[in-house]
């Protein structure tokens, strides 16, 4: 028995070890952070209107801000940890750079929020008068 599944583990890691390791990191940080901001996005739905837009937005930023730091991962490491090494290195630059990209990525976020709410309103208040105007006064 412990022969199969020793076959089988030789198995599976051979053919983890003929997928670059690039390919596998990014693939498990894209669906990681996906997975992650749906869960949100379900929590957020039952928070208020702009509550929870605002904390998946923020949520999101954490989550998928690249960061700035040097080594072989950091292309795919988000600014949560870079700015977590920079807090415990006590590297200022770090620290200020990567909070920085994050707070970057939140006011895009509730800028970008902001304009979809006033165009959601202007195209309800659009419809309504629409409704009203193809009435017949017959």
């Amino acid at each position: 028995m412990l022969d199969q599944l020793s076959g089988i583990w030789a198995n599976i890691a051979e053919v983890l070890d003929s997928i670059p390791e690039d390919s596998i990191a990014v693939t498990v940080y894209v669906l990681g952070a996906l997975i992650i901001l749906w869960c949100w996005s379900s929590i957020a739905k039952r928070l208020p209107s702009p509550l929870g837009g605002i904390t998946w937005i923020i949520v999101f930023a954490v989550i998928a801000t690249p960061t700035i730091s040097e080594g072989p991962n950091s292309a795919i490491a988000p600014a949560i940890f870079g700015l977590m090494f920079g807090i415990l290195t006590k590297d200022n630059p770090l620290i200020w750079s990567n909070a920085a990209l994050i707070t970057f990525v939140i006011g895009v976020g509730l800028m970008l929020g902001y304009f979809w709410s006033k165009y959601k309103a202007n195209k309800n208040t659009l419809q309504k008068n629409t409704v009203t105007k193809k009435v017949s006064p017959l």
